[in-house]
């Protein structure tokens, strides 16, 4: 219960952040509560497509489903409030709390059922990371593919910790809360300092 309550609350923030992404742009209710939607389940949805699992997770139990939905509707009438505040600020905030808890749940549950750890931490990484694309997309906003900002990176070392932290026989629950709270920190650090892949591992 308290693990179905905590991905409720990723799928909230990341259906918000994706409708207050697109609160200028003039978009009907139901284009909006499409794009919360697709960003709020498109990283689980990707994930069980991966692993073959029996049916999708919101297919399963259509709390996801609805949660999704209901979070971009109230959404759609809390946007022209939310505009008032440091919108960007907000989409970070409530984007680096998705990415955190989702990613890091998704590789504790893989890691207990005895996934290697690089599949947990990719499936867990795919989650977190994959809406938040899809929204940018959808948003006309720039992806993590589009520029040199570390997003993937925080989510991934953040996996790893808590990996890391079960190896040494650390308390799951507390490993879970320390890397959670390390990637929301992390992620955090990065936007406000702007930090940004050194020349040297860019393309060229």
């Amino acid at each position: 219960m308290f693990i179905h309550s905590i991905e409720i609350i990723c799928i909230i923030a990341f259906a918000l952040s994706a409708v207050i992404s697109e609160s200028n742009k003039g978009k009907d209710i139901v284009s909006i509560m499409v794009i919360g939607w697709v960003t709020a389940l498109g990283g689980g949805t990707v994930r069980d497509i991966i692993l073959s699992t029996n049916q999708v997770f919101w297919i399963r139990d259509p709390s996801y489903f609805w949660t999704a939905l209901l979070s971009s509707f109230i959404g759609f009438f809390l946007a022209p409030h939310l505009r008032q505040e440091k919108v960007e600020r907000l989409i970070v905030t409530l984007d680096a709390i998705g990415i955190s808890m989702f990613s890091v749940l998704v590789t504790k549950s893989l890691t207990a059922q005895h996934y290697a750890p690089y599949v947990a931490i990719t499936m867990g990484m795919i989650t977190a990371v994959f809406g938040g694309v899809l929204r940018d997309i959808l948003t006309n906003r720039p992806t993590m593919f589009n520029n040199t900002e570390f997003y993937a990176s925080p989510v991934i070392i953040g996996c790893y910790l808590y990996i890391l932290q079960t190896e040494h026989h650390i308390n799951p629950d507390i490993a879970t809360l320390s890397s959670i709270i390390f990637i929301i920190v992390l992620r955090m650090y990065i936007v406000i300092k702007k930090k940004t892949f050194p020349d040297f591992l860019l393309l060229k």
